[in-house]
């Protein structure tokens, strides 16, 4: 394991772990090892996915937004005024 590496609890159903017991036996690959490298995997496709997608909503949202944000100042103006 990677001198980087951290322990984290994780819980497998019975059959996920039995597959996963017998993969690592059969190619003779490390449990932690194959689990890293798949999470890796999972994460990169997902998240630049998913971060495209966030972007690409608050850019369609972007100027109705600045519109909401320009009615509601005069009221956020007063009501910060008043705190005082």
């Amino acid at each position: 394991m990677a001198s980087d590496a951290h322990q984290v609890p994780v819980s497998f159903n019975d059959t996920t772990l039995t597959d996963l017991k017998a993969y690592c036996e059969f190619f003779s690959v490390d449990h932690d090892q194959l689990i890293n490298t798949v999470l890796c995997h999972f994460l990169e496709n997902h998240e630049s996915a998913d971060l495209n997608k966030l972007a690409q909503g608050y850019l369609a949202m972007g100027q109705l937004n600045e519109e909401i944000a320009d009615e509601f100042s005069a009221s956020e103006a007063e009501a910060s005024r008043l705190d005082q």
